[in-house]
């Protein structure tokens, strides 16, 4: 009996311990995940005020970033709080019709947000390789057309589903909401959402560096012939005068040409050719290295950040369909592939708009202007609050 009574208060007491370790992990779970969504919300609606208040924002290029702080703000607020309390409570509580629809609008939202950065990238090839021709053509109506491309494709992808184009047991459990498991349609989403857009942006982002490097030794080796080359002209004599008047060991040249005044010019006693030509050829080439290392930097992070946070997801999808029964993997590592890639909702206002000088500037004007909104309204206060005691002073009285 004793022994009976010991045995049940010692599973009691586990008991106990497995509810406080399985609260106090749902708590962390709940406030790391709220603080998430709360910072992408916030992010991608500065994006988008940024842009709608700043008129120096509006442009083509920030009608792109613009759209993908929209489609980010709709994964934010219609995606991720129905994916963290499918996280926070590790079942499924609200039903299998909702379930279809949260998957609909996962993978609409977050197919458009990868289709955004394929449009961005395409953008930015245009305009470097072809900056003429695409300036005429780079109108509000075409970055329209993109968008609406990103989108058409996004509910290609997504609404299949939704017609029938899954497997019978992908519904069988009631507790769970997963995306469609038949092997035709992981590969055509997956190829379609990520894969395909992957090669695209490494392609155009390969060219776009290439292009740019180009761009920037040419106009260095530009400069340096343009420096080394002095021209002779008949209608310009040039004669070196010292005067008493002038300080000891400083010469002036004189340039004079038909129809034109004289001028004189301060030389030093190296040769200017010397002086300047050796000086301005290293700073060009260090300025050109600089840009070089500028780009690639750039680069690096839009196409690393791209890739860390979806490359683990969409393997994991393309591979998992095909080797249910022989692949395993721990829960809490599918749980972080599955939030890095909603993360990307996160950095992208970061990387395309937080970084650009333009939007760090229209930033600080509203922030300026805001800053300025509540003095005013604290000035006001106080005045009406000096009103009031004056009144009741008055009243007193």
């Amino acid at each position: 009996m004793e022994r009976t009574d010991v045995n049940e208060s010692v599973n009691i007491t586990e008991g106990l311990g497995d509810l406080r370790s399985s609260l106090s992990s749902q708590l962390f779970t709940s406030l790391l995940l709220g603080a998430l969504i709360l910072f992408a919300v916030l992010g991608n609606t500065c994006v988008i005020a940024a842009i709608a208040l700043e008129r120096s924002l509006q442009n083509v290029a920030n009608y792109l970033i613009g759209s993908l702080a929209v489609t980010d703000l709709m994964v934010s607020v219609l995606v991720l709080p129905m994916a963290a309390l499918y996280q926070v409570l590790d079942k499924w509580t609200l039903g299998q019709e909702i379930c279809d629809l949260f998957i609909a609008l996962d993978v609409l939202c977050c197919t458009s947000s990868i289709l955004h950065l394929c449009a961005i990238a395409l953008d930015r090839y245009w305009t470097i390789t072809d900056p003429i021709d695409y300036m005429n053509k780079r109108t509000p109506k075409r970055a329209a057309m993109l968008i609406s491309l990103t989108w058409i494709i996004g509910f290609s992808i997504s609404i299949p589903p939704m017609l029938g184009w899954r497997k019978p047991e992908d519904r069988s459990d009631p507790d769970a909401c997963s995306i469609s498991q038949d092997p035709a349609y992981t590969v055509y989403s997956t190829f379609g959402a990520f894969y395909l857009p992957l090669v695209i942006m490494l392609v155009l982002y390969g060219r776009i560096f290439r292009a740019a490097r180009f761009r920037i030794r040419k106009n260095v080796g530009k400069r340096q012939k343009v420096s080394a080359r002095i021209p002779e002209h008949d209608k310009i004599s040039v004669s070196i005068s010292t005067g008493r008047t002038i300080k000891p060991k400083t010469e002036f040249m004189e340039l004079r040409a038909e129809n034109c005044k004289r001028h004189f010019l301060p030389l030093s006693n190296a040769s200017p050719s010397e002086q300047k030509n050796g000086r301005s050829v290293e700073t060009k080439r260090k300025t050109a290295l600089a840009r070089e290392r500028r780009a690639v930097k750039t680069l690096g992070i839009i196409m690393g950040t791209f890739i860390l946070c979806w490359l683990p997801f969409f393997t994991v999808a393309l591979v998992l369909p095909f080797c249910k029964a022989r692949c395993s993997m721990p829960d809490w590592l599918a749980d972080v592939i599955n939030w890095l890639g909603y993360s990307n909702s996160l950095l992208n206002p970061v990387i395309y708009a937080y970084f650009n000088k333009d939007f760090q500037n229209a930033f600080k004007k509203i922030l300026k202007s805001a800053g300025n909104k509540e003095k005013v309204w604290s000035v006001e206060c106080g005045v009406w609050s000096v009103e009031c005691e004056v009144w009741s002073v008055e009243c007193g009285v």
